[in-house]
């Protein structure tokens, strides 16, 4: 694979797997001193789990759509790099426990700091619609919908999140959360941000009255002033949710429960602020 067509300019995609398996293994090993988690070890694993990582993510950073495909593309190709490496079932459920740890390692990446000007949005996404609406799952968290959002047709009826996120400047995503489709945005933004940190925040007019610099609403009596440089900006983060989207793969409507899909909008925004710190897009 030429070296214009691989993420983080790499040769090779063993180049790539490599540089990815190495960062892991340091942040694990951190993690482990710091004591902010410790990973159990159990007798005759196959596959470490500094390993399981890097192949889940180096799959995001390729583009591969499905965990499974790609664990069974990693396989045969690369044998040489992972000769022992779990059946399907068990390495899908290690990505599923793998949740809290994609998102502190999305978020080791960026920091907020007062130099800097940040965006706060959401998108919703819809995750389960068609046939899949009437099975029996458990997506209590989700709002319920019906209508022709997603293309599933007029009455089509649809399960649906908001992920919130804010991004910097550089697009790299420093806080975020999953939430209902139906959920207001100013608890969210109050819930992810400090008083003193929402001043350094750009949002949409949805945001007024919960500390965020917002874009102000045309019947107010004092609005803020909103320049022209503000909107272009704030389209940081709709460059960013079209990124996860497009290259990432961020809505894919075929899951079932709400833990799989926290697990899967980490894992998604953990590779993308990996890409951006090794400066791959």
């Amino acid at each position: 694979m030429p070296t214009r067509e691989l993420p983080l300019n790499q040769d090779t995609v063993e180049d790539l797997f490599t540089l990815m398996y190495v960062y892991i293994v340091d942040y694990l090993k951190a993690a482990a001193c710091s004591g902010l988690f410790t990973l159990p070890q159990e007798c005759h694993q196959k596959g470490s789990y500094a390993e399981l990582m890097t192949i889940a993510l180096v799959g995001e950073l390729l583009g591969q759509a499905s965990q499974e495909k790609w664990l069974a593309q990693v396989r045969f190709t690369y044998r040489a790099l992972f000769p022992c490496l779990p059946d399907r079932t068990r390495y899908l459920r290690i990505q599923l426990n793998f949740e809290r740890i994609y998102a502190d390692l999305a978020l080791r990446c960026p920091h907020f700091d007062d130099d800097t000007v940040y965006v706060i949005d959401s998108k919703p996404l819809v995750y389960c619609a068609g046939a899949r609406y009437t099975r029996p799952r458990a997506l209590t968290q989700a709002a319920s919908g019906r209508g022709g959002q997603g293309g599933y047709g007029p009455g089509g009826r649809f399960y649906r999140f908001k992920p919130y996120a804010i991004v910097d400047d550089h697009g790299m995503v420093v806080r975020f959360a999953l939430a209902a489709g139906n959920e207001s945005d100013p608890p969210l933004a109050r819930a992810l941000l400090d008083d003193g940190e929402a001043q350094l925040v750009l949002g949409d007019r949805g945001y007024q009255g919960c500390g965020v610099y917002a874009q102000p609403r045309s019947n107010m009596k004092q609005p803020r002033p909103w320049w022209g440089a503000m909107k272009w900006v704030r389209k940081t983060i709709e460059t960013v949710f079209s990124r996860l989207d497009r290259s990432f793969y961020l809505m894919l409507p075929q899951l079932n429960s709400f833990r799989s899909i926290r697990a899967h909008v980490c894992r998604k925004i953990a590779a993308h602020n990996l890409a951006l710190f090794f400066g791959g897009l």
